[in-house]
């Protein structure tokens, strides 16, 4: 007999073997392989088996296929794990369902072998263990439901969304730490004081529809401090049972403020498309309006003629102007900028602007500023510094006071930023302040909207401040206006510093007059080409035209050359100015041309300093501003 047959129990002794055979209680033994090695006479007859019925044969039947099973699952717990098992079993036959108790213990003389206890349970221990299952269950439950409210408040304590609870009677039941942060200690408070600010519950709250519906709610809110967030409400309960709503809140106020300059943005690129397909052809339509006009006037004796052909120009003059404003405002991002000492430069410009101020309106500075160096373009900073003044003194009709300050600040976290959206670093500050009649909040969202005026009335086109807006933000900075009605408004632009450079002052030559010469004028707009030939002949000029740039080449070849001035548009259907000035150019190096367009392009901007051509016309031109032009360039 091997070693193992010796150390298994049924070979330890014959008295086991008797005791066992002889035990009321069902006795079985697994080997190490989960086979059943052993079962006594109770356990072969072990009911709902029956006597003769051997449990222990593999065709005990279906009956008792969970018995067996939770047998053969007993005993590899007992081996994997070391202890004693309890389990209870259910097994019917003949539709009757009999509970078993089973107890599972190491047999401790072979490795592997587990004896099975199993004895039929009377009614009365199956209801005691399966109310006792039933605490046990519950107890577990409990603690598992408190166990995971845990968890849950553990994880949104510090998630970086804000999430609050709220009672049907508008306390808070909860915060996590976002929300503290925000609002500080919100316990017990109520919702509409915590986030609104109010003495009074807000009207339309979406949180109460789901108390009423018991339905998530999405939409946006903006807090007392004008922060907004994206809202999520869901319904919640307490450990009551009571009803809550529980709130997320995600931050979205520097996604709005990029979306707001990214739709300025947008709505910049479309007028700057807009202003060069247009730009030329109603320059072109202005420009015989006006000179033509200018004409008349001068030969106009009756009053009444000389007020209406006044009130003509005006208009015209009033039409050319905001086509200019429309092309300023397009091209603002391709200008070249250098080192511009603010202060001067402002200083400059309010007595220029004083001459013109009303006699109510006056005037005060402050020059506060430590650094006050920018990168910038002078004509560019002079017209933001304008159009704040001008649109500051429309607002005081009645008069009032006109504030100007220089200042700086240095930013040196985005928490303490005077407003979102500045990067770290130094800015010198540019406002512009008026004690005028103020702008409905209502207004300020599209103040710096292209074409949007408060201002009708009076003749505004929507323009100035949104050049305004255009010229800050290329340049790197941000324009913020504050404003309540009755009160005044004031401007704030935060201009990027730069480091100052040393500038020497070159005096200009002053220009000496020319005598009256020979220009060619070449323009594909027939109006446009009569109308300033007119003007330059009546100058004392004598004057060639052509209406193309193929006449203009032919007329400069008949010419030989002996023009003191050649003065082209540039768009023009065969060939344009440029084109046409390159072809005289290369055969007569010494030409003078002057190219007259109604929109600058960047592009065209770098011919400036090509050699023999003397800059750029912009059309409409007033009569005199197209003579000094030529009169200058004229050798």
């Amino acid at each position: 007999m091997s070693k193992k047959e010796l150390q298994s129990p049924l070979n330890a002794s014959c008295g086991f073997l008797r005791y066992a055979e002889n035990c009321p209680t069902a006795l079985a033994v697994f080997d190490a392989s989960g086979t059943m090695s052993y079962a006594n006479k109770a356990f072969r007859e072990l009911a709902p088996a029956g006597p003769g019925r051997d449990l222990s044969a593999k065709d005990a039947g279906e009956s008792l296929a969970s018995l067996r099973a939770a047998l053969s699952e007993g005993a590899h717990r007992v081996r994997k794990d070391g202890q004693e098992q309890n389990i209870t079993v259910e097994a019917k036959t003949g539709g009757v369902a009999i509970q078993y108790a089973c107890r599972f213990i190491a047999s401790g003389a072979c490795q592997g072998e587990v004896m099975a206890e199993v004895r039929e349970l009377t009614a009365m221990e199956g209801l005691q263990q399966a109310l006792a299952a039933e605490r046990a269950a519950r107890h577990q439950a409990e603690l598992m439901k408190v166990r995971g409210r845990e968890l849950f408040f553990r994880i949104i304590e510090d998630i970086p969304i804000y999430v609050y609870m709220q009672r049907p009677d508008y306390t808070v039941a909860y915060s996590n730490k976002k929300t503290r942060n925000l609002y500080g200690e919100t316990q017990g408070r109520l919702c509409y004081e915590v986030f609104s600010g109010r003495d009074t519950p807000c009207p339309f709250c979406p949180t109460f529809r789901v108390f009423e519906t018991g339905s998530p709610e999405d939409w946006e809110f903006t807090d007392c401090e004008g922060r907004t967030f994206r809202v999520h409400d869901y319904p919640f309960e307490d450990e009551f049972g009571e009803p809550l709503v529980v709130e997320l809140g995600i931050d979205v106020t520097e996604l709005k403020r990029v979306e707001k300059e990214l739709f300025q943005a947008q709505k910049m690129r479309a007028i700057g498309v807009l202003a060069g397909g247009i730009a030329h052809d109603l320059n072109n339509n202005l420009l015989p309006i006006i000179f033509n006009i200018d004409f008349a006037l001068g030969r106009a004796e009756e009053q009444e003629t000389v007020e209406s052909l006044n009130e003509a120009l005006r208009a015209a003059y009033r039409a050319a102007d905001l086509v200019e404003q429309v092309l300023e405002y397009s091209r603002q991002q391709n200008v070249s900028r250098a080192p511009l000492q603010l202060v001067p430069l402002v200083k400059e410009n309010l007595e220029l602007l004083q001459v013109s101020l009303p006699p109510n309106v006056a005037i005060e500075v402050d020059f506060s500023a430590l650094r006050y160096c920018i990168m910038g373009n002078p004509a560019q900073m002079q017209q933001l510094l304008l159009n704040l003044c001008r649109n500051a003194v429309q607002a005081m009709p009645d008069g009032g006071t006109l504030s100007v300050e220089v200042g700086s600040v240095f930013v040196e976290s985005l928490k303490s930023a005077p407003y979102p959206g500045l990067t770290l670093g130094e800015y010198v500050i540019l406002r512009v302040s008026d004690t005028g009649f103020g702008i409905a909040q209502d207004r300020l969202e599209r103040i710096f909207e292209p074409f949007y005026t408060t201002k009708k009335s009076s003749g505004g086109t929507g323009m100035g401040l949104a050049v305004v807006h255009s010229i800050v933000t290329s340049m790197g900075g941000s324009v913020h206006v504050e404003s309540l009605p009755g009160s005044g408004t004031s401007f704030t632009a935060y201009l990027p510093a730069s480091e100052p450079v040393e500038t020497r002052i070159v005096a200009q030559p002053r220009q000496t007059r020319t005598d009256d010469g020979h220009i060619l004028l070449v323009d594909d707009d027939k109006s446009a080409l009569r109308a300033m030939a007119r003007v330059l002949r009546h100058s004392g000029f004598r004057v060639t035209t052509a209406g193309s740039g193929q006449e203009g080449l032919e007329c400069h070849q008949q010419a030989e050359g002996h023009f003191d001035l050649i003065l082209a548009d540039q768009s023009m259907p065969d060939m344009d100015g440029v084109e046409m000035a390159n072809r005289i150019l290369d055969g007569d190096d010494k030409a003078k041309i002057l190219i007259c367009t109604g929109f600058i392009e960047p592009a065209l901007e770098k011919l400036a300093n090509k050699p023999g051509i003397a800059g750029f016309v912009l059309k409409p031109m007033t009569p005199r501003a197209l003579v000094e032009n030529v009169r200058r360039h004229c050798r």
